[in-house]
């Protein structure tokens, strides 16, 4: 007891104060580190990518390793040795910061070892141009169920929607990077909308494959083992993404819009008032081009999610064009009544188009469809007369009558060439008919040529 007394009187106050000191400074830095998570850019609205998240797990992994053999260093314990020998209250809390790190440093081991096979399949998409992405989509998925059901560490809803989160907002970069949204709306109309609904597609794609994933999850367990379901909201993923396929709608529709009104250039009427419901056509066309030059001058980027400027040039633009469609619908009116016969009726639908399928123009255009219909079943009535009557002089004659001065398989053909009804008034009509709800849709398709 003497000796042990003498020991604890050598060992100098001052070097237990330090060392305790140190140990005060290591935990507030060591706690520092251990409370950092990888969803922090998240949380700062940096929108990261996977790879964020697979470099953050890196890094952990290498820190706490540093940190747990600095902690094991013979200097350290020979630290300790001192403190418990003065008894010092430091020493529960050292050995508690020191099963902190190294439970720290097993979880990010293991993490950092399950994300690394995502490593090659965010690649793949970042390298393909992004029209190409979709065969992608499922093998990546397919990973992320694996990671969540073999990892022991990254299995809780919290990480592994930060991970699908992230790999939505990789989606969108690599979207936004094909689609250049500085010159969606100043290039070619129709490449342009071709390219946002490849996007649309594939981005729509994704949140299906997430889905059938998700229902599927417990297919990725052996017999036996515990099912840990994805029982979070979908919402929690896709919030950005779905903000995202909002704005591309908006553009979508803007561009689908804009490509059938410049169709209103080669529109031109026949008839007593051809000239003057040509001339109004004519100013719609230039007060369109007028409304839709405010995209091709501005210089913002109509796919960032926070341009509000944007939002409101497109309600105008949309206010401008429901304006313009009520006065196409009054025009196809006056031109439908206008029609001297049904091959010009027909040639008016044909002329129309697309444009028939907008809503307020296919309001006011829907109430002449029965009566095209009714000269339809007329034209038929009349050709059938005018085939019955071809069939008794036959058999009056004894033989078909044929056109003057033409031989008789010539004669045959020219006169049924002039029976029929105009092949542009049939596929028109049929075309309607297919597409809408129309009476006497049956009796059309019954009907034999």
């Amino acid at each position: 007891m003497w000796f042990l007394s003498c020991s604890l009187e050598l060992i100098d106050k001052s070097l237990v104060h330090a060392t305790e000191s140190a140990i005060i400074d290591w935990s507030y830095q060591i706690q520092g580190a251990l409370k950092k998570e990888s969803s922090e850019p998240l949380l700062q609205g940096s929108n990261p990518n996977p790879k964020v998240e697979l470099e953050f797990w890196k890094n952990r992994c290498d820190d706490l390793q540093c940190i747990y053999d600095q902690l094991r260093t013979r200097k350290v314990r020979n630290m300790m040795e001192v403190l418990e020998r003065v008894e010092s209250s430091y020493v529960p809390a050292f050995k508690a910061m020191l099963m902190d790190v190294e439970a720290a440093l097993t979880e990010a081991q293991d993490i950092h070892l399950h994300l690394t096979p995502l490593k090659h399949h965010l690649e793949d998409i970042e390298t393909v141009e992004f029209s190409e992405v979709k065969p992608f989509l499922v093998p990546l998925l397919h990973v992320v169920c694996l990671v969540w059901v073999t990892s022991k560490h990254y299995n809780v809803p919290v990480r592994i929607v930060v991970l699908l989160q992230e790999i939505c907002n990789l989606l969108i970069q690599q979207a936004l990077v094909y689609l250049s949204p500085e010159d969606l709306l100043k290039g070619e109309m129709e490449e342009s909308l071709g390219k946002v609904q490849m996007v649309l597609g594939i981005l729509n794609a994704f949140k299906g494959a997430f889905e059938e994933r998700r229902e599927k999850l417990h297919t990725y367990y052996e017999p036996g083992q515990e099912v840990r379901e994805w029982d979070f909201h979908a919402m929690m993923v896709f919030a950005r993404l779905d903000s995202f396929l909002k704005r591309l709608e908006v553009v979508e529709d803007l561009l689908a819009t804009a490509l059938d009104l410049m169709k209103l250039e080669k529109i031109e009427f026949s008839g007593i008032k051809g000239k003057a419901l040509s001339q109004q056509v004519l100013d719609m066309y230039e007060e369109f081009q007028e409304v839709y030059k405010v995209f091709a001058e501005r210089t913002y980027d109509c796919l960032e999610l926070t341009n509000m400027e944007f939002e409101q040039d497109a309600f105008d633009f949309q206010q401008k064009v429901e304006d313009i469609d009520r006065r196409l619908g009054s025009v196809f009116i006056q031109a439908f009544d206008d029609a001297s016969d049904l091959e010009h009726a027909f040639k008016l639908l044909d002329m129309f188009g697309s444009l028939l399928e907008r809503p307020l123009i296919a309001a006011d255009a829907a109430d002449k469809y029965s009566v095209l219909i009714s000269m339809f079943n007329s034209a038929l009535d009349h050709a059938r007369l005018i085939y019955s009557r071809h069939i008794q002089a036959e058999l009056e004659l004894g033989s078909p009558p044929v056109h003057k001065n033409m031989p008789p398989v010539a004669g045959v053909l020219s006169w049924a060439q002039e029976l029929h009804i105009p092949h542009l008034c049939l596929s028109v009509l049929a075309k309607l008919l297919y597409e809408m709800e129309i009476p006497g849709k049956a009796l059309f398709l019954s009907v034999s040529f």
